[in-house]
């Protein structure tokens, strides 16, 4: 019997998907910021170069201030290398160990990132407070919420609200990522009228993280709604064929 129940265990995790998809979503979305961060980290760690060529590649305060780069540019990569794949069903139910262990570095790397970017501005921006610092510092206080709150669920032993939260804490972390795709759609549209793209190119420059918060976590929810919607119909079709 206890062979059976193995065999059985066996063929249901060989059937988990890698969830491609998701995962290669992920992996382009952080590495949009991840994979520049890694270079950006190696120049500074080398230092400016004797005739000033590659230097003259990144901000010149990296240099002078390099300790808040090396932890938001490390942080960033982290995240990249791990997050993305915490979303594999296959890997999760074939490696739960893995799974634990890159989670654990994802959810680190996640608050690291997130304290460390404000501290970043600081560095480079001192005298600039205004509405994109306050954008700065509303997504850094909701990635770290977000993560929390996945953190507390999966202590708990609630896996569907850890998943749910982790998925939010990812979407707002993105909010860095999706103003580059809104500028360009507003290029798109709005190229060949200078004085509403000047407009609209202030206001994407002042929100834009906001923004991206807000459409972000649209798409998450609006997700969250169909699978329920989509469970609920597969139960009740069922329930009907049963009867």
């Amino acid at each position: 019997m206890s062979l059976i129940k193995s065999t059985i265990k066996t063929s249901e995790l060989n059937k988990s998907p890698f969830n491609w998809p998701i995962v290669g979503f992920l992996l382009v979305m952080t590495g949009i910021p991840g994979v520049p961060a890694i270079f950006l980290l190696a120049l500074v760690i080398l230092g400016p170069s004797g005739d000033g060529t590659i230097s003259s590649l990144i901000n010149a305060l990296y240099f002078e201030t390099p300790a808040a780069i090396l932890v938001h540019g490390s942080s960033g990569v982290l995240f990249f290398l791990t997050m993305p794949f915490q979303f594999s069903p296959a890997l999760r139910n074939k490696n739960a160990n893995w799974h634990k262990i890159g989670g654990r570095i994802a959810l680190l790397s996640g608050y690291v990132m997130a304290v460390s970017g404000i501290w970043m501005h600081h560095v480079l921006s001192p005298d600039s407070f205004g509405i994109r610092y306050v954008s700065l510092v509303i997504m850094s206080v909701g990635m770290c919420a977000a993560f929390s709150f996945a953190l507390w669920h999966i202590i708990k032993r609630n896996a569907q609200m850890h998943r749910k939260w982790m998925i939010r804490a990812v979407a707002v972390t993105l909010a860095a990522v999706t103003p580059l795709f809104v500028e360009a759609i507003l290029h798109l549209l709005f190229g060949q009228l200078e004085s509403i793209l000047a407009i609209l190119s202030q206001f994407q420059h002042d929100y834009g993280r906001l923004v991206g918060i807000g459409i972000n976590l649209a798409v998450v929810e609006f997700i969250f709604i169909k699978e329920k919607f989509t469970r609920q119909t597969h139960q009740k079709l069922t329930t009907l064929t049963e009867n």
